[in-house]
């Protein structure tokens, strides 16, 4: 997989705020942060497989040049299929094109499609990923990315 100046970019920025201390590499725990915020969907094991298979130093640590490696060689896409359809579903109703919705554009949308949810099993959805913003608005791309998460 081939990395465009962009995707590159982004990463360093994930990278760079997963790097608490400025040191230039991540922990193990720190990996797991990153590419979860870049949207992948990993267990702890594959998280432990990668350390294995990339941290050719032996340091616990992975630098930014082998998280570019561990990127370019991860057969996964950025955002799985699913994930990709239901982001694209929620940003039908993105009219501020700020990736939030309202609120109860949310409600409507959970409790219309798929399994019917309660008025109560969507505030608590909200509630549990933190999605809500000071205007009420619902971060769409965070609550997907929490959900996933879970």
């Amino acid at each position: 997989m081939s990395l465009t100046e962009e995707r590159i970019t982004e990463i360093k920025e994930i990278f760079s705020m997963v790097d608490d201390d400025g040191d230039g590499s991540i922990t193990r725990s720190e990996l797991g942060l990153c590419l979860r915020a870049m949207q992948y969907s990993i267990s702890n094991s594959e998280i432990n497989d990668l350390m294995k298979k990339f941290d050719s130093d032996r340091t616990d640590r992975i630098n930014f040049p082998q998280l570019l490696q561990i990127i370019a060689a991860t057969d996964q896409p950025n955002l799985t299929k699913q994930t990709q359809t239901i982001l694209s579903a929620l940003k039908l109703f993105d009219t501020q094109n700020d990736e939030t919705i309202s609120e109860n554009d949310f409600r409507f949308l959970m409790q219309q499609t798929g399994e019917q949810l309660s008025k109560d099993s969507v505030d608590d959805m909200i509630t549990a990923t933190d999605a809500r913003t000071k205007n009420g608005r619902i971060q769409y791309r965070k609550l997907v990315s929490t959900l996933i998460h879970l």
